[in-house]
Parts: C-alpha cells; sequence; structure tokens
C-alpha cells in the first residue's frame, strides 16, 4: 500500500469519526445526560420521554434512531446493524410497560450500547464488527411472544367468561 493510499485512508477514518459525533451526543442525550447528584448513576431522556402517556417511547426510539441511520450511512456491516436494531426493540418493547420500561430504559441505555458499537467499527484498523451476542433479539423475542401468549389467553378468558354470562342468562331467563 503506497503512503497516498494509507494518507487517504487515515483521512477517510477521520471524516467518520467527526460525522459520529452526533450519533454520540444523541446517545448522551437520551442516555447519559442527567446524573444522580452524589452517585455514579446517569440516565438520559429516554427513560424520561417513556413516561408521556401515548408517544413518548416512540418519540424516543425515533431520536435513538439516528445513532443507527449514522451507523448504516457507515457502511456497519448488516450483522451489526441488526444488533443495533435488537438493542433499540428491546428498549422500546421493555418501554411499553409504565414504569418498569423506564428503569430498564435507564439500566438498558441501548442508545449507549449502539454508539459504542458504531465506535468500535470505526475505531478498528480492518473494519472489524463489535463483538456481542444476540441475546438483545432472543430477549425481544421472547417478550413479544410472551406480550402475544398473554394477550390470546386474556382474549380467551374474556370470551369464556362472556359466554358463560350469556349462558348464565339464557338460563335464568327461563
Amino acid at each position: 500500500m503506497s503512503e497516498s493510499e494509507t494518507v487517504s485512508e487515515q483521512d477517510l477514518k477521520g471524516q467518520l469519526r467527526e460525522k459520529a459525533r452526533t450519533s454520540k451526543r444523541v446517545a448522551w442525550l437520551l442516555d447519559e445526560c442527567i446524573r444522580i447528584p452524589g452517585t455514579k448513576i446517569k440516565f438520559g431522556l429516554d427513560p424520561i420521554l417513556g413516561l408521556i402517556p401515548g408517544g413518548g417511547e416512540i418519540a424516543a426510539t425515533l431520536i435513538g434512531a439516528t445513532v443507527l441511520t449514522e451507523a448504516g450511512k457507515k457502511g456497519i456491516p448488516f450483522k451489526t446493524l441488526l444488533r443495533m436494531g435488537g438493542n433499540m426493540f428491546v428498549n422500546a418493547i421493555c418501554g411499553l410497560f409504565p414504569g418498569v420500561g423506564d428503569f430498564f430504559s435507564a439500566w438498558f441505555k441501548s442508545n449507549k450500547r449502539n454508539y459504542e458499537m458504531l465506535n468500535e467499527y470505526l475505531e478498528s484498523e480492518d473494519g472489524q464488527q463489535a463483538r456481542g451476542g444476540w441475546w438483545p433479539v432472543l430477549v425481544a423475542l421472547i417478550i413479544v411472544g410472551t406480550i402475544l401468549v398473554l394477550n390470546l389467553s386474556i382474549i380467551f378468558a374474556m370470551g369464556a367468561f362472556a359466554y358463560w354470562l350469556q349462558k348464565q342468562f339464557i338460563q335464568g331467563s327461563s
């Protein structure tokens, strides 16, 4: 590799890092901009937005999608993008549960995780993908499956109750 190729490659990496600053700011804003005095505990606007009924979690997820979008523009491998999307999905699904989801969001910090994956890729010499498992995607699938089973159980129970009430009403009027 010639010296001019090395210089242009370094310039390109520098430009990519410069553009990743937006992702870093978004991750900081959503996951770490507020510190509880006297502790090392930090959280951001993500769990606070999640407290707003009817759209707070959606707003936080859309803002967090900036990190994923930036990663896609920077050529992050699909497998890493999928894991990053899994982080966002887990955070969004858990955020649907008032209170508990907001505490989960403050702990899980999906945007910070995603920025770290992006940064690890940009900082590696050979464009190495960030380490990490598929557990966010698996957790999301388990959560969605559990919610689906619970919803179907509730619907079935309501149907059985309605059938029982109808039967009681018919027997009572005879």
